[in-house]
């Protein structure tokens, strides 16, 4: 997409004009047209390129890419980022409190207790809360660590029911299961989601088999969860 003003594409001539290049220079009519002709207008791309095409030196263009010293976080650069994401956090606690009515300190306390998760991921289900008006202490909306180790926000199917039941354009759904089966299980179940302001339902489909888990719930009510599983992706697209 152009996004060039004309004040912006003059500044980048001026700044073209400064190399020391050959005007044929086939390096330099890609860097001028990738300039000119994108969206590479921004002050930091400017000065990436003024680097770049000076003193006749060839270099690799990264437009918003650091060079590989910036890349290398001291440990100094790392304590701030981290100072930082707690005083976001602070901040985020006192809106959540104040939004779902709650005493700050118990929000804090629920918190307290997921020492394991990242401080950006903590950061998210902040703002999603404040964004969905989940509440994390009716297990709502929490957090979820796959196998890979990364940590999520997940919202609950309770969580779903409320952002279904609480929508305006909520308009009904329904469930249907594949007649294959699996040992007694089906192969699939589609969600469909219908909104009063639009034509056709939302469909989600969800396999037994990319999404079943190893825990007790899962062995003892397989059924549910597949449908639990198609419910929250569905909702995730309606909603």
């Amino acid at each position: 997409m152009k996004r060039n003003t004309n004040k912006q594409s003059n500044a980048l001539k001026e700044i073209l004009e400064k190399t020391t290049y050959p005007k044929d220079s086939p390096l330099l009519a890609l860097i001028k047209e990738d300039l000119l002709e994108t969206a590479a207008t921004s002050s930091e791309s400017a000065i990436l390129y003024e680097k770049a095409v000076t003193k006749n030196t060839p270099h690799i263009i990264q437009f918003g890419c650091k060079t590989d010293s910036e890349k290398a976080n001291t440990p100094s650069d790392i304590s701030a980022s981290i100072s930082l994401f707690h005083q976001l956090i602070e901040v985020e606690i006192v809106k959540c409190a104040k939004q779902l009515e709650m005493d700050k300190d118990q929000l804090q306390a629920w918190l307290n207790l997921q020492f394991e998760v990242p401080a950006k991921t903590i950061l998210h289900l902040l703002r999603t809360v404040q964004h969905l008006r989940l509440d994390p202490l009716a297990e709502e909306i929490g957090f979820v660590q796959y196998e890979d180790g990364q940590w999520q926000t997940f919202i609950s199917i309770d969580g779903c029911a409320k952002l279904l039941n609480n929508h305006s354009q909520f308009n009904g759904l329904t469930f249907t299961q594949a007649q294959t089966l699996t040992d007694g299980i089906p192969e699939w179940i589609e969600c469909s989601i219908y909104r009063k302001d639009r034509k056709l339902p939302i469909c989600v489909r969800e396999y037994f088999c990319e999404v079943k888990g190893g825990s007790t719930i899962w062995q003892k009510m397989p059924n549910r969860m597949l449908r639990h599983r198609a419910l929250q992706q569905c909702v995730r697209l309606a909603l």
